[in-house]
């Protein structure tokens, strides 16, 4: 379950960093383009437009008074952008002022001792580090096998990474999941690699230097002697929060779709009783297929763009890229939401039936009746998902047999049976 939200996290970063860029070309002005081995924008250089600029090396020293796009083997920003910055490649550097967020991909990130982030910090890669001194004015979320922070970030740092160390200032909580470093072991790379970072041991530090504002929530987590004080690591599943909110979301959820989709409720609830294994296969096999997807269709899309952009000397390459990363955001959207949300719905709805209709046989059908086995089962699943080491995996059962019976029930041309009630 650990991987699992860790590469999602990580496809949410890649679709990020698509979705920023669409911003980059505005539909007034013509983006500056450069491209080149090495390119370096000068510190006396001030750019009045968006920049999207791409090499071997790139150096930014400047000021860009927009949004900037920046990819290469080495990228360096130590300029003022005063939009947002979107960049990848091998080893990255952000050491400069950034007004809006940072969306990163790439091996490591660097954000410097002079780094000023106006808004929050996304990074999918291998290594991402905040050294003392830069800030962070929203939240960092990574996925990473090790994120360490020495800087200071006003609100949350939430991550999926193997190996955590908490060494400078968070303002909110420290979220997210780390390995447990008894059963996990560092990767190996090969010694001189170009750009190589210092890898660290997996699991969570946080040390004596650290000051947190909020909780440490963080599974499989362990705290060096001498932590911080009033911090509290645990190896806890869920928060009772959490759950409460999850509880409140499916109720929602379910309660709408009760009213203004109940047929599709009924029939994916009658496919998971009857038939629970031919719904999980094909789960499974439409989770698989979207995480092979997404990334493939992102790669697509930015040769589409650049290759739009090349044609038509940037002219299509806004529109090209809006217009893609905007289905594809709607896409990825709409599969988190019905895998996260509905799927736990309709099995929640299907075991609130049943067990209902053991209870009170004699309850008639309608609105209010599927509304209150929804509760029941809503409730008792969040009792079950609660439970520790094993909640985790009762969410993924919920969720991929519940996909799978919603994919049942709209290939379906008729209603299947309905529940078998209690005699």
């Amino acid at each position: 379950m650990s991987n699992w939200k860790t590469w999602s996290r990580m496809i949410w970063g890649v679709v990020l960093f698509v979705l920023i860029t669409a911003g980059l070309s505005s539909p007034v002005r013509a983006a500056d383009f450069r491209s080149g081995d090495n390119v370096v924008i000068g510190a006396e250089e001030v750019i009045d437009d968006d920049l999207f600029v791409s090499g071997n090396r790139v150096e930014v020293n400047g000021t860009v008074r927009g949004d900037l796009l920046a990819a290469g083997a080495e990228v360096i920003v130590n300029g003022d952008v005063e939009g947002s910055l979107a960049i990848a490649g091998q080893t990255l550097v952000v050491n400069g002022s950034i007004d809006g967020s940072v969306y990163g991909g790439s091996y490591s990130l660097t954000i410097g001792p002079e780094a000023e982030v106006g808004g929050n910090v996304y990074f999918g890669g291998f290594s991402l580090t905040t050294e003392s001194g830069s800030t962070v004015g929203r939240s960092l979320y990574t996925g990473t096998y090790q994120t360490i922070h020495n800087g200071e970030v006003a609100n949350n740092v939430e991550v999926g990474s193997a190996a955590l160390e908490v060494n400078g200032r968070v303002g909110g909580d420290v979220l997210g999941e780390v390995a447990d470093p008894e059963a996990t072991t560092q990767p190996f790379f090969m010694p001189g690699f170009p750009g190589a970072v210092t890898i660290i041991d997996p699991g969570l530090r946080v040390s004596d230097q650290a000051e947190i504002g909020g909780d440490v929530n963080v599974t499989m987590a362990e705290v060096d002697e001498g932590g911080a004080a009033g911090v509290v690591a645990f190896a806890a599943e869920t928060t009772p929060r959490q759950r409460l909110g999850e509880f409140i979301a499916l109720l929602i959820v379910g309660g709408i779709l009760l009213r203004f989709w109940p047929g599709l409720m009924r029939r994916a609830s009658a496919e998971t009783q009857a038939r629970p294994l031919p719904s999980a296969g094909r789960g499974c096999l439409a989770t698989l297929i979207f995480f092979v997807a997404v990334p493939g269709a992102v790669i697509v899309l930015i040769a589409l763009t650049f290759l739009g952009g090349l044609v038509t000397f940037g002219q299509l390459s806004g529109n090209i890229l809006g217009l893609g990363a905007t289905a594809l955001g709607f896409a990825v959207a709409t599969f988190l939401f019905v895998l996260t949300i509905v799927t736990k719905a309709v099995v929640a709805f299907w075991g609130g039936r049943l067990l209902l209709a053991r209870l009170s046989p004699q309850m008639q059908p309608g609105w209010t009746t599927d509304f209150l086995a929804l509760v029941l089962g809503a409730f008792i699943y969040e009792i079950l998902r609660a439970i520790p080491f094993i909640g985790w995996l009762i969410a993924v059962i919920v969720m991929i047999v519940g996909l799978g019976a919603i994919y049942l029930a709209l290939r379906g041309e008729k209603e299947p049976v309905e529940v078998v009630t209690a005699a």
